[in-house]
């Protein structure tokens, strides 16, 4: 994570799916898995992902 704010990368990186997928997630425009969607939702909020 580069010195501040969390990016959707480091979120992404901190789960292991790709950045496009965590875009997903918080945009729903197409459909993910309930455990990647807390997965990405629960590493955003621990590195602080605004």
């Amino acid at each position: 994570m580069a010195a501040g704010r969390a990016t959707i990368a480091d979120v992404a990186r901190a789960v292991q799916v790709s950045p496009s997928t965590a875009s997903v997630v918080f945009s729903g425009k197409a459909p993910v898995t309930e455990a990647t969607r807390t997965r990405v939702l629960d590493a955003a909020a621990s590195l602080g992902y605004t």
